[in-house]
């Protein structure tokens, strides 16, 4: 394991950092990057002290590679007064989850959250699928269609990882708030891909059920955190899930399962987070298989419990990197 250059994060004049941090392969050999909160610098100083902030951004990354992708961001507004990529009417917003291509059409799962006075001052509220149907177009001239998703009793879906087979698309669903059991929910692809999501299923121990009632629960997964990634390592024919563990230098870590259902191995700590600041943080580990590596690519963001210290500090908030590599 070893830390690698971030400059494909940090280049941009105008883009000056996000949290959050997930990849899609877009399957025609482009990446879709998906973030929350971001900075905006209207002007393309390249300061993050002249930015705004957002509540969400992409960007597509051309090619595989780290070293040799050209990385393109986006978000809607003017670049002088810059809006979230993906947007809700009234005083909630977007976060972005996971999401997977299926059938051609882009499926991206999103945390709804609103303001609280005390802290941390946010709380998930609920979650949506956005579904956009020419993919492979500028993001710009995506067409999005918002899904309100149903009632999964607390439980954030596709806050974090998104896999699919032939038939079905499966997201890893998180409680919020606070609490982070995590359970492993399905949706048939010939309906989710027309907005359908009646056909909603949840895995409880050995079988995948529906679930009405809020006091039938589901046993959960394992304890995890609001975004984590999980995907399938060849050379160890495993299923890997990253998340970080702790708060503060928080530590990076992955647990191991044959099935994405589990069940799922302890956790193994591979990374020691070091900070320089006591007020800065470590959160949102995720791996991302589709970038070339030798192992796998995964990131971690840095906060700071002060925001003019984030401003002013630009080794903070871009996405970390590493490069890990498991073996059996």
């Amino acid at each position: 394991m070893n830390e690698i250059d971030n400059s494909i994060f940090t280049a941009d004049k105008f883009w000056r950092g996000a949290d959050g941090a997930a990849s899609i392969d877009l399957e025609n050999g482009n990446i879709l990057w998906l973030f929350s909160d971001t900075f905006i610098d209207p002007k393309g100083t390249g300061k993050r002290s002249n930015s705004r902030m957002i509540n969400n951004s992409l960007a597509i990354q051309e090619g595989y590679s780290l070293e040799k992708g050209k990385i393109s961001f986006y978000h809607k507004g003017r670049q002088r007064k810059p809006k979230s990529f993906f947007e809700l009417p009234g005083k909630t917003w977007f976060w972005t989850g996971h999401g997977i291509l299926a059938n051609d059409t882009l499926i991206i799962f999103l945390f709804e959250e609103k303001s609280l006075k005390e802290d941390p001052g946010f709380e998930a509220i609920g979650w949506y699928i956005a579904l956009i149907d020419n993919p492979f177009e500028n993001p710009l001239n995506w067409n999005i269609k918002y899904i309100k998703g149903s009632d999964t009793f607390g439980v954030i879906v596709g806050s974090s990882a998104v896999l699919k087979d032939n038939e079905f698309i499966y997201a890893y669903g998180v409680t919020e708030p606070a609490s982070h059991e995590v359970y492993l929910l399905r949706f048939p692809i010939d309906k989710i891909v027309k907005g359908d999501i009646a056909g909603l299923e949840w895995w409880n121990e050995d079988h995948w059920t529906t679930r009405t009632e809020k006091k039938i629960a589901p046993s959960p997964l394992f304890i995890g955190q609001t975004e984590f990634s999980v995907h399938y390592q060849e050379n160890i024919h495993q299923y890997v899930q990253i998340q970080t563990y702790g708060f503060g230098a928080a530590s990076i870590g992955y647990r191991l399962a044959e099935q994405p259902e589990g069940p799922w191995s302890q956790p193994v700590i591979f990374y020691q987070t070091q900070l320089k600041n006591p007020r800065d943080f470590v959160y949102s580990a995720n791996a991302h298989p589709e970038i070339q590596n030798n192992g796998f690519l995964v990131t971690y963001n840095v906060n700071n419990g002060n925001f003019n210290s984030l401003m002013k500090n630009e080794n903070l908030y871009f996405p970390k990197l590493l490069s890990v590599k498991i073996s059996k």
